[in-house]
C-alpha cells in the first residue's frame, strides 16, 4: 500500500472535476487546489531522490513515489537491493542506464484509491518505473493537472507520460511541462504497444 506523508483528505468544495466509476480508468482526477504544489513537489522530488526517508526504512531500500490528487507524498517500496534477476533488470538498464542518475516526472492515474488498491491496474507501466527507481533513477508520478503540472515537472530530466491519461491534459501540456523539464525530453506511453514513443514539442 506505501506509506504517505502529507496532504489532506478533505474531499469537498478543494476539488474539481468528476471522476469516473471505474477508478482504474484514466481520468483527471479531483485535486485539491488550496494545496501548496510547490511545497508538495518539493518533497516529493526529495523522497523519490531518498533525501527523505520514511519511518522505518532501511538504509539502503529504495522507493518511487506517488503524489495523490489530494497532494499526500506515498512512498511506494521497490525490491530489496540485488534481489532482482540479472534477466529483469539488463532491459531496463538498456532503456536508462544507472551510470547517469535520472530525475523522472511520470503524468498517470494517480486515484487514491486505485493505487492503494491496485496500482498496476491504474499504471500499466509501473513495473517500469519501480525498476527505474530499484536501479537508483528518481521516479515521482502525479496526476498532471493543470495546477500542478510546473511543479510536477520541475528538476525532472525527462518527462513519461501515459498515453490514456493525454486526452485529459490541457492542449498545451507539452509546452508547459517542455519550461520546467531540466532536459526537454518527452515520452508518451503507447497502451497499445507497451513501448515509449518520443514527443515532439513545436
Amino acid at each position: 500500500m506505501g506509506i504517505v506523508s502529507g496532504g489532506s483528505f478533505k474531499m469537498k468544495s478543494w476539488f474539481q472535476s468528476l471522476s469516473p466509476k471505474d477508478c482504474f480508468q484514466p481520468h483527471m482526477p479531483q485535486v485539491e487546489l488550496k494545496a501548496e504544489v510547490e511545497a508538495v513537489f518539493t518533497e516529493a522530488r526529495k523522497a523519490a531522490r531518498g533525501e527523505l526517508r520514511p519511518p522505518g526504512a532501511l538504509p539502503d531500500e529504495r522507493f518511487y513515489v506517488v503524489v495523490t490528487p489530494g497532494r499526500m507524498v506515498m512512498y511506494k517500496p521497490c525490491p530489496a537491493p540485488g534481489s532482482m534477476p540479472a534477466e529483469q533488470v539488463a532491459p531496463i538498464e538498456r532503456l536508462l542506464p544507472s551510470t547517469i542518475k535520472r530525475n523522472i516526472a511520470v503524468i498517470a492515474n494517480t486515484e487514491l484509491q486505485a493505487v492503494t488498491k491496485e496500482i498496476s491496474r491504474a499504471i500499466p507501466f509501473v513495473g517500469m518505473l519501480m525498476g527505474f527507481a530499484y536501479i537508483g533513477h528518481a521516479v515521482w508520478i502525479f496526476e498532471g493537472h493543470t495546477v500542478a503540472l510546473q511543479a510536477g515537472c520541475r528538476e525532472a530530466d525527462l518527462l513519461i507520460v501515459d498515453g490514456g491519461m493525454a486526452p485529459f491534459l490541457s492542449q498545451d501540456w507539452a509546452q508547459v511541462a517542455q519550461r520546467s523539464l531540466r532536459n526537454p525530453e518527452i515520452y508518451l506511453y503507447n497502451r497499445a504497444t507497451f513501448g515509449l514513443n518520443r514527443v515532439s514539442v513545436k
